[in-house]
């Protein structure tokens, strides 16, 4: 019994932790340079539910959660442009996409980041650039957790529209 219960705890020690999942409710760019498209899997590194090709500007995800580097998403639009604002859903259910995949178009002109996802914490930067490359970090409610050339923290006032650099 004691040997046994020693070979559980060496197995549970030996698996890999989940990071804490956080629920957000954000839009971000696809990013994946993949000409056959974006995969979206069923769990995070898991089964590949869809694949979404860009077929117009481009594509932009609803993100409604984060695990460690995985965004879950529950819909896909893809902007075109050409369609005067008719943008279509592309795909509508449950998934994952890895962090690497997505991303943003960069700062709202003027925004500010917050130490932490909270309006009322600690300004970082106030009146960011609007044309500086900014890396998506993770999500919390509507917040984007960023790091721009200006700084890095929690904001709402990002870019997402590849055709300007919303200054």
């Amino acid at each position: 019994m004691r040997a046994a219960s020693v070979a559980l705890i060496v197995l549970c020690a030996a698996l890999p932790a989940r990071a804490a999942a956080s629920a957000c409710s954000v839009t971000v760019d696809v990013t994946d340079t993949d000409p056959k498209g974006l995969n979206v899997r069923a769990t995070p590194g898991g089964k590949v539910m869809a694949t979404l090709v860009d077929k117009a500007d481009w594509i932009e995800l609803h993100v409604v959660g984060q695990s460690g580097d995985w965004f879950a998403v529950d819909r896909a639009i893809q902007i075109d442009n050409n369609r005067m604002g008719e943008n279509i859903v592309m795909w509508h259910g449950h998934g994952y996409v890895h962090k690497s995949t997505i991303g943003l178009s960069g700062m709202q002109q003027g925004g500010t980041i917050f130490a932490d996802h909270d309006l009322r914490s600690r300004i970082v930067v106030k009146n960011a650039h609007g044309d500086q490359p900014t890396q998506l970090l993770g999500c919390w409610n509507d917040f984007y957790r960023v790091h721009a050339r200006d700084g890095t923290g929690w904001t709402k006032e990002v870019c997402t529209n590849e055709n300007t650099t919303c200054s």
